[in-house]
């Protein structure tokens, strides 16, 4: 009994970090569209490429454009984020261990990935992987009362497991009753949606921001989440893992271009973090 419980309890701490790794990537098609919305920012602006930022959610002052001392002095007593970050020493190890983390561990093994796995391939995994976790889109939408909302998210399910098994996304060429995130909801917007702040900034291993709302959300959108009840969890674990690695081409532009930029990419994660999130919550 003992050795069934800490097992049930490594089962749920692991998978509560698996799905915390990103947020659900778009299509070919969006992510392309995305990377033109970047291009025609001016360059003090950080998008990234990312489907999980919305354009211009960070502005930070390029290395380029200082012109002396005071410029920095400027840049380091001014109000940057918009959130509690009483943890910051913390916060920043585990950034930059993520830093090293995804330019060079993870960013070598993905573009090996992508050179020996067709598009097509890659897109049907995260075309997969989506439609998989409609039940946390779903359960979530229902929890803020968006009822239509969570119609849509029904009816896309339906369309794209009877038709691809969710490998395509055939329901995108359908006109929606209400326009729908592609992001979904979850569990740490609807508890903002019910009044409930972000609380104080977090940084995980390998997961990256976060927040101490959003970091219970994630745990709570576990049990909505299939993977969670496949069994042995180790095999939960691997599959979820694996989708997430599938989808780093929406995170990793991000990192890339903060590290390239700005003068303080821990700052201009967390506002580009808790800028996004606010965004979500209030659309």
């Amino acid at each position: 009994m003992p050795n069934n419980s800490l097992a049930r309890q490594a089962r749920t701490l692991t998978l509560g970090i698996l799905l915390l790794v990103g947020i659900l990537g778009l299509d070919g098609n969006k992510a392309m569209a995305a990377q033109g919305v970047r291009q025609s920012l001016a360059p003090s602006t950080v998008y990234g490429g990312a489907p999980m930022l919305p354009a211009g959610a960070v502005t930070v002052t390029p290395y380029a454009s200082l012109r002396d001392a005071n410029d920095l002095d400027d840049y380091d007593t001014a109000d940057i984020g918009s959130i509690a970050d009483p943890l910051e020493p913390w916060n920043r190890f585990w950034f930059h261990f993520n830093d090293i983390f995804y330019l060079y561990i993870a960013r070598p093994a993905y573009d090996a990935w992508v050179f020996v796995t067709p598009h097509q391939v890659r897109g049907g995994l995260k075309n997969f992987f989506s439609n998989l976790l409609f039940p946390v889109r779903f359960v979530n939408n229902i929890l803020q009362f968006r009822f239509m909302e969570a119609g849509v998210e029904f009816g896309r399910f339906i369309v794209n497991t009877t038709s691809s098994l969710g490998l395509a996304d055939v329901a995108k060429g359908l006109k929606p009753i209400v326009p729908v995130d592609p992001t979904g909801e979850d569990f740490g917007q609807t508890m903002g949606r019910w009044g409930i702040g972000q609380g104080f900034y977090l940084v995980w291993p390998i997961i990256g921001p976060s927040s101490a709302r959003d970091t219970v959300g994630r745990v709570g959108d576990l049990f909505a989440d299939p993977l969670f009840y496949l069994k042995p969890w180790e095999l939960g674990a691997g599959v979820g893992g694996g989708l997430r690695f599938n989808a780093l081409g929406d995170v990793l532009p991000l990192y890339e271009d903060l590290n390239s930029v700005a003068l303080d990419p821990y700052l201009a994660m967390r506002e580009a973090y808790v800028n996004f999130r606010k965004s979500q919550v209030m659309r």
